[in-house]
């Protein structure tokens, strides 16, 4: 039995625009401020690995669920993963299931309106 939704497409991204952000914006901060713990970039590896709940990811990254909820829902909020459905354990308690970002992550120095080189590479 999986506990994972049936609904995800680990490919469905592919061909989605990269997402494109200037390194002086607010939106960088964020992003970079995500991922500047390496449990959060342990947990995003992982989840390129394989979606998962918390308490899962924790047991994979050896953290308490505590810590890495706190860096899961700061990578939610910087946009570099989302909610890829609900599971649920075997005590039939309602588990969140955690995925990457469906799209590319370019963060440019620069004028980041004009991305016409990076869309065309």
């Amino acid at each position: 039995m999986s506990l994972l939704p049936s609904g995800f497409d680990p490919s469905a991204g592919e061909d989605a625009e990269p997402r494109v952000v200037g390194v002086e914006s607010d939106e960088a901060d964020e992003i970079l401020a995500a991922l500047s713990s390496t449990t959060a970039r342990r947990l995003l590896s992982e989840l390129h690995d394989r979606p998962g709940p918390p308490a899962d990811l924790a047991d994979r990254v050896d953290t308490s669920i505590q810590n890495a909820q706190y860096h899961l829902d700061r990578l939610e909020t910087a946009g570099l993963i989302e909610s890829a459905g609900t599971a649920y354990s075997e005590k039939g308690r309602e588990m969140t299931v955690y995925a990457p970002s469906d799209r590319a992550l370019v963060v440019v120095a620069g004028n980041e309106d004009d991305t016409t080189g990076l869309q065309s590479a």
